[in-house]
């Protein structure tokens, strides 16, 4: 029996097991999204996890007075290519040295050299040149792996 002047107020089943379908779902992309930020693309090279192989990694580079920058692979790890990173009172920057006339296209093999127009380098700075390798992504494909700045740059005198 109804009184009157009360009336029934609440959500009906069907809409309130929909908001909870909803919320469990938002809730699981929110779990899943954090989720996979936290794990990065594992990436290799040489049947092992990229980042071990910058271990790997050793060249010597000298900038002239010319405006040479002469790279030299002194290690076992082929060198795809690197980050110039320069410093300078004004600021800093990052080119890739794929930008510059005479880098190889391929890269500099174990042993190889080469020799860089570093003309388009300010000269009142500092430069640290960061390697670049190539390594396969989970997927199969080819991608770049710049190592770490301060554990494997290094610093060349302009």
């Amino acid at each position: 029996m109804e009184r009157r002047g009360m009336r029934n107020k609440g959500l009906s089943p069907v809409i309130a097991t929909v908001l909870l379908v909803g919320v469990v779902v938002v809730s699981g992309l929110i779990i899943f999204t954090w989720f996979r930020g936290l794990t990065q693309e594992a990436v290799t090279k040489f049947d092992q996890n990229i980042q071990l192989v910058c271990n790997d990694v050793k060249f010597e580079a000298e900038y002239s007075s010319d405006g040479t920058l002469a790279i030299s692979n002194t290690g076992n790890v082929p060198i795809f290519g690197f980050d110039i990173k320069e410093s300078s009172e004004s600021g800093s920057s990052t080119k890739s040295i794929d930008l510059l006339d005479g880098w190889p296209e391929g890269g500099l093999k174990q042993g190889g050299a080469a020799s860089v127009d570093g003309s388009g380098i300010d000269s009142s700075s500092e430069i640290k040149l960061v390697p670049v390798l190539r390594g396969t992504s989970q997927e199969g494909t080819e991608i770049p792996f710049t190592c770490d700045e301060n554990a494997y740059g290094q610093i060349v005198s302009v």
